[in-house]
């Protein structure tokens, strides 16, 4: 079981437990494997083949996991939470492409979708992680970048009780993207989010708490409206 020095770590040929089965489709497959090494430290660690996305740079296609390294990078360059990106390495084999891509674990976060359920946070604890939520999508939406598939179960958070700092970390970023404005990457963004977080208990107040931190940056985004 190999040590936390990453750098010699054959990503490639360590695998581990799937977290959910593989995804088939586009003509390829895709899937996350966790492992741990012996330091204790845990790895979700993608694999795909021959699961493409197709560009005017690549009209033959690349790994999907090409665009979420892509973003992953971005996005830490804009001071957003995610994921923190371990490795990304891809390769042609036996006539198809291949890719891998390791994130470190996030321990002790759970999904919005997962802690909404459960009930996990106080009211007040909520419109903590919401109003960081909320600071972190607006970095995000200045620079008209829009995460694309942004529902509750791609926010992660934690919090490990009422007075502590919450945390929180956008995962999946493979759809993320550019946009013209940064007003149509909010609407895009934000209203796949409270359209997920409404059918969880999301209250007006609660929505309060983004129109304040948008309102204050004077991006006024239709999606915030009442």
């Amino acid at each position: 079981m190999p040590h936390t020095q990453t750098q010699t770590i054959d990503w490639w040929q360590w695998t581990g437990e799937w977290v959910e089965p593989p995804n088939h489709r586009r003509g390829g497959e895709s899937g996350v494997q966790f492992v741990r090494d012996a330091d204790g430290m845990g790895y979700y660690i993608k694999r795909q083949r021959n699961f493409l996305f197709k560009s005017l740079r690549f009209p033959f296609g690349r790994p999907t996991f090409l665009r979420e390294a892509r973003n992953l990078k971005r996005l830490n360059a804009l001071d957003v939470a995610t994921p923190e990106l371990v490795h990304f390495d891809m390769r042609r084999a036996g006539g198809a492409w291949e890719a891998v891509l390791v994130t470190r674990e996030l321990a002790g976060y759970v999904s919005l979708e997962q802690g909404l359920n459960d009930n996990r946070w106080s009211v007040h604890t909520r419109a903590r992680i919401y109003r960081l939520l909320a600071e972190h999508l607006l970095r995000m939406h200045r620079a008209a970048f829009k995460h694309g598939h942004l529902y509750p179960k791609e926010v992660f958070a934690r919090c490990d009780g009422a007075d502590a700092v919450p945390q929180i970390a956008l995962m999946d970023l493979e759809l993320g993207r550019r946009c013209v404005t940064p007003t149509q990457a909010a609407n895009s963004d934000l209203r796949r989010l409270f359209h997920g977080l409404r059918k969880r208990g999301l209250s007006e107040d609660e929505v309060a708490i983004f129109r304040s931190v948008y309102h204050a940056a004077k991006l006024h985004p239709q999606a915030l409206k009442l």
